[in-house]
């Protein structure tokens, strides 16, 4: 589940297009820049307009990187980075443009004619796929993983339609580049247009890979992506006791190993138990790697625990979750469903606590929270859903079921509100 102190992207529209104006960015932007004027130079222009645009790309995947982290300002030192910096990022860029390249040839030996509709469509998907395998490399730095057409489509499931309003964001702001950059192009002379040429290109792909980074940073549950930590104070009392463990598994991650951070997680819990982020991480793995089988069982075994501790909001956030992940899930313990079911409406989760009481007398027949939770039930209904019909019937079989019961005045007296009110609606139409 996303952080909700995180501010959406598409609520930092203005900061995410200025982020090149910052100093460390618009410095590197402007040397990076000017630097381009070496490719007017006889025999080594071509490699100058190489080496720039390395540079230019290894900052920009260093950018992702470091807002993917939460880190909104600029890297520091972007041109002394060391030379492996980004170079997956700069590889990735070249793959892409040859599988295009490719397609369309492929598409000829295969179709003949045809092939160009081949290509197309091809270059299409390599196009949509493009923010996805940049933020597969920003998660889990795996050249492979990143480049495997399935991870760009989990991405793109994951994400849902964040994912394409991104990508029609990042398309808006080439677009606008390649309008200036017409502009332009036959006003201004050749040493002066050439770097404010490259300076608005170089502008563009800052701010589209800052956006990429960002909405990695804002959906990093979904993605499954743990966040580079500070480095860790001296002297922490607070510290999380599994900290050891959850810091070799966030490393593992960051090395490419991600299976192997999961079944670390997976041993250390399973022999010695652990926190309550112990588990949490487990499930943002379990989610990256789409382990739906192992989210679930995983999830029974530890509902129960968090009711132990009395953790009762981090255990509605995991019935959601359950719930999402198998509709037909069921909490089969009578006095667990009552919690559930309360703690649910107290945090005002509507749905989901009239969902875990649908069905409450079937599941659990001999339960005495049967009138009580009929009547949360009830009362959810007229008060927050404006259903009082639902809500009136829900009370008379109340009535009928347990005439003698102790809840029966509350069940009379929300009755007699229910139809004042209706009383007052009628009389007003």
């Amino acid at each position: 589940m996303t952080d909700k102190t995180i501010v959406p992207f598409w609520q930092r529209l203005r900061e995410i297009s200025l982020y090149p104006t910052q100093p460390g960015a618009m410095v590197t932007l402007i040397v990076l820049s000017l630097a381009r004027l070496l490719g007017l130079l006889p025999g080594v222009g071509g490699i100058a307009n190489l080496l720039v645009m390395i540079a230019l790309y290894k900052f920009a995947f260093e950018v992702l990187r470091a807002t993917a982290n939460g880190n909104m300002q600029p890297p520091e030192n972007a041109l002394d980075m060391d030379e492996s910096v980004g170079r997956y990022g700069v590889l990735l860029q070249a793959a892409f443009i040859v599988l295009a390249v490719l397609s369309f040839f492929v598409g000829g030996l295969l179709f003949g004619t045809d092939g160009l509709w081949f290509g197309l469509a091809a270059s299409v998907i390599l196009v949509f796929g493009w923010p996805g395998a940049c933020m597969s490399l920003a998660i889990d730095q795996n050249f492979g993983h990143a480049l495997n057409p399935s991870t760009w489509l989990q991405i793109m499931g994951r994400l849902g339609w964040p994912y394409f309003l991104a990508f029609g964001l990042m398309g808006l702001i080439f677009l606008s580049a390649g309008n200036a950059q017409a502009l332009i192009e036959d006003v201004l002379p050749l040493v002066i247009g050439l770097p404010v040429f490259y300076f608005i290109s170089g502008y563009a792909l800052l701010a589209t890979f800052h956006l990429m980074g960002y909405l990695v940073w804002q959906y990093q549950d979904e993605l499954g992506f743990t966040p580079d930590a500070a480095p860790a104070p001296l002297i922490n009392r607070n510290a999380d006791p599994d900290q050891a463990i959850l810091d070799e598994a966030a490393q593992m991650v960051r090395d490419g190993e991600t299976d192997l951070a999961t079944e670390t997680l997976r041993a250390h819990l399973r022999e010695r138990g652990g926190t309550e982020a112990v588990h949490t991480q487990y499930r943002k793995l379990l989610r990256l790697k789409g382990d739906t089988t192992e989210l679930l069982r995983h999830g029974k075994e530890w509902l129960p625990i968090l009711l132990a501790q009395d953790r009762e909001k981090a255990a509605v956030e995991l019935f959601r979750d359950l719930s999402e992940l198998d509709p037909s899930y069921a909490i089969n313990d009578a006095e667990s469903n009552t919690r559930l079911a309360n703690r649910a409406a107290t945090l005002g989760q509507t749905q989901l606590a009239l969902r875990l009481i649908s069905g409450f007398h079937k599941r659990h027949p001999k339960s005495s929270d049967t009138p009580q939770m009929y009547l949360l039930a009830a009362r959810l209904f007229s008060e927050r859903m404006g259903k009082d019909a639902e809500a009136k019937a829900l009370l008379t079989q109340i009535r009928t079921a347990y005439p003698t019961h102790a809840l029966i005045p509350e069940v009379d007296a929300l009755l007699k509100l229910i139809e004042s009110l209706g009383t007052k609606k009628n009389a007003a139409t």
